[in-house]
């Protein structure tokens, strides 16, 4: 069978969810932070705040006095394989600090079409953050949401905060950040394809 247009999508009408395959969600990343009071993450926004953390590279860095790292609200992809239901929101970042270990850790709400919004969906805070100067390294870290009923086209809104053991100088800085979820490559529900 020859692989031509008209029979590729003819095909991708049979994909059933479960299979996925992972993908990142386009347009979310660290300039979609949010303050608790709406207001995007800029260098006088107070903490956290938009910093050059290393000659021109512009990070956020929550101070080691501070938990509330912000919030990200975007909408479950409509091609989200809700078979498998696995979303992370993950971050490039490091912290400072030679004995405690920060963790990043979120409260995740959602709003579905004519639904009460959900109670906290408590995902799976990440792995401790490496500790290391700004100018050694760093590693991602993940908060993972899996089997928790993300529903394709849902609105969510992840409340975004480190949890874990902070010293004195354990500031956390952040300095990409990318949602990662498992695709169907088509719609999920079947009866929005048309």
């Amino acid at each position: 069978m020859g692989l031509n247009k008209a029979l590729f999508l003819t095909q991708l009408e049979g994909i059933v969810s479960g299979d996925g395959f992972k993908k990142v969600i386009e347009g979310v990343n660290i300039n979609t932070m949010r303050l608790a009071t709406g207001a995007i993450l800029v260098a006088d926004s107070g903490n956290p705040g938009r910093v050059t953390s290393e000659s021109y590279f512009e990070s956020v860095v929550l101070p080691s006095s501070q938990t509330d790292l912000g919030s990200l609200t975007f909408q479950v992809p409509r091609d989200y394989d809700s078979a498998v239901d696995y979303m992370a929101v993950r971050f490039l970042c490091n912290s400072g600090g030679t004995t405690d270990a920060p963790t990043l850790d979120a409260a995740l709400y959602q709003k579905e079409p004519g639904t009460a919004l959900s109670a906290n969906l408590d995902p799976t805070a990440s792995a401790a953050i490496t500790k290391t100067s700004a100018t050694t390294g760093a590693a991602w870290r993940e908060i993972v949401a899996d089997g928790l009923g993300l529903v394709p086209g849902a609105g969510v809104t992840w409340v975004l905060s480190t949890a874990g053991t902070r010293g004195t100088t354990d500031s956390v800085v952040i300095y990409a950040l990318e949602v990662e979820y498992y695709s169907t490559l088509v719609y999920d529900d079947d009866t929005d394809r048309e």
